[in-house]
């Protein structure tokens, strides 16, 4: 999943990222660490990311809310509402 790895630096690249995390089935609450997030499919007994992906999932996460946390929220919401 290469677009885990491209730095968030505008609010094009927000709405770019979190349509390609709801395209890949991972979608998640930005307020809440990469590592608290359970997967649906073990029935929420198990991690739905691995190690290396929360490292990265929590910095793209920064990334954006510093940009605009308003406007990732928006993003994923109108994603979310379709």
């Amino acid at each position: 999943m290469k677009f885990l790895q491209n730095k968030i630096e505008s609010k094009q690249e927000i709405a770019n990222y979190i349509t390609n995390l709801f395209d890949n089935d991972m979608m998640y609450h930005f307020d809440d660490e990469a590592e608290d997030i359970l997967s649906n499919i073990s029935g929420f007994s198990d991690r739905a990311f691995t190690d290396e992906q929360c490292k990265i999932l929590n910095e793209r996460r920064d990334e954006m809310l510093a940009i605009d946390y308003d406007y990732a929220f928006e993003c994923a919401c109108a994603l979310l509402e379709d």
